[in-house]
């Protein structure tokens, strides 16, 4: 069975619920540590209850391993019945000692609404820092990644200033505790975000896709989300990855917790292979469920064992030699694709005389004659008609080819 523990924090796997209903107060903390999560993120103080959640186009399409997002939908919303630090504080306490004790739990300190609400705001943070510390929590999330924090806050302050500063603030605060640093990737350069959250002396930085966005129905009234709320999902796996991957390509060694649209095993293990140590699990938390998770991190481990990881620590950065390949050998390996194209006739029992292929092709390489699709000389290999074919009557070995470059390399 593969090895899942993370040794920079000393973790049994390598998931972490985020923040969230999922994470707020002690007996959510309490519920959603059943599934045995490496760690677990508990809500900012003074965050609030409900709101809902707004799966498209199902639920059942992320149970499948389908295309879907998540937003906040129009559910009742109230005040936290939490009303002090102290009370906080106890829930803290209260979710150390209850909790699976092998999972770490993380406080995550601050919301951005309290820069634009209260002057004293940085007083606030630290005040709240050493007082979770002091409860019980292993370590701080400074969590910058709420849904338009780079453009709402950047009317008023820098974005990357305050990543710094910030940072900068909590680590003296409560000297020798790990400071995990939530970042955006929505209207900022992650790269940069997490240069200076590095240079403040963050132990950890994690970059998730959480949008402002604008969706609805065509028949609007009936739309569920609420415009301008969080939107994340499955389309954000390959914008993390490239953040993830990017930094790392750029000497960035940090231990990273990367996130956002996390509702299938096959995207947390891409966000490990681009080189993230832990990831994280918000929507399917809070709005799939523990049940989900648990059934996540199993998929993983079996995922693992199936094709031969050992370990996380073996996993990691895995996906990095696709990443940083050589421009020579990507057009080599391109090309050789390309030739198997090229090379490939039209299968006539399977063709259909449908015409797609023609419809796309841009340089004569291929035409109908009489009911069946015929290659001509001028073909040049692009792959543009294999990608339509509706009965595979063009069809090439694409993922063994790309692979076997490697293998010959």
């Amino acid at each position: 069975m593969a090895d899942m523990h993370v040794d920079c924090f000393d973790m049994i796997n390598p998931f972490v619920i985020a923040s969230s209903p999922a994470t707020r107060g002690a007996d959510n903390v309490i519920k959603s540590s059943s599934c045995k999560p490496g760690a677990i993120t508990m809500r900012n103080f003074g965050h609030g209850m409900g709101g809902g959640g707004f799966f498209y186009p199902s639920f059942d399409a992320v149970v499948k391993g389908q295309p879907a997002f998540h937003s906040h939908a129009v559910g009742k919303q109230c005040p936290d019945n939490i009303a002090s630090l102290d009370e906080y504080c106890e829930e803290v306490k209260r979710a150390r000692r209850d909790m699976y004790p092998d999972t770490k739990l993380w406080a995550s300190v601050g919301h951005y609404h309290d820069i634009e609400k209260y002057t004293d705001w940085k007083k606030r943070w630290v005040t709240e820092a050493k007082e979770v510390v002091n409860a019980g929590a292993d370590a701080i999330e400074l969590h910058f990644n709420t849904p338009g924090v780079a453009t709402a806050s950047d009317r008023q302050f820098n974005y990357y200033q305050l990543v710094e500063s910030c940072t900068k603030m909590i680590k003296e605060a409560v000297p020798g505790t790990p400071v995990m640093v939530k970042l955006a990737v929505e209207d900022i350069d992650c790269l940069t975000s997490i240069r200076r959250a590095v240079a403040a002396g963050a132990d950890a930085v994690g970059p998730t896709a959480r949008w402002k966005a604008f969706y609805f129905d065509l028949d609007w009234q009936t739309t569920q989300p609420r415009p301008g709320s969080g939107y994340g999902g499955t389309q954000a796996c390959p914008i993390v990855c490239f953040e993830v991957a990017d930094a790392r390509s750029r000497g960035i060694t940090i231990p990273m917790y990367a996130g956002g649209g996390v509702f299938s095993y096959d995207q947390a293990l891409r966000y490990i292979m681009a080189g993230s140590e832990m990831v994280q699990l918000g929507a399917l938390a809070c709005s799939g469920g523990i049940k989900q998770c648990a059934r996540l991190m199993k998929q993983c481990s079996d995922w693992m064992d199936q094709n031969g990881y050992s370990s996380v620590k073996e996993l990691q950065g895995a996906a990095l030699k696709l990443f940083n390949m050589e421009d020579s050998f990507a057009k080599e390996r391109q090309n050789k694709l390309g030739e198997a194209y090229r090379l490939r006739r039209v299968d006539q029992e399977k063709c259909i005389g449908c015409g797609r292929c023609e419809d796309v092709c841009w340089y004569k390489g291929i035409a109908l004659d009489g009911k069946k699709a015929q290659k001509t000389d001028n073909c040049i290999g692009c792959g543009y008609c294999f990608q339509v074919c509706p009965t595979k009557a063009l069809e090439v070995d694409a993922a063994g080819i790309l692979k076997s470059a490697f293998e010959e390399k």
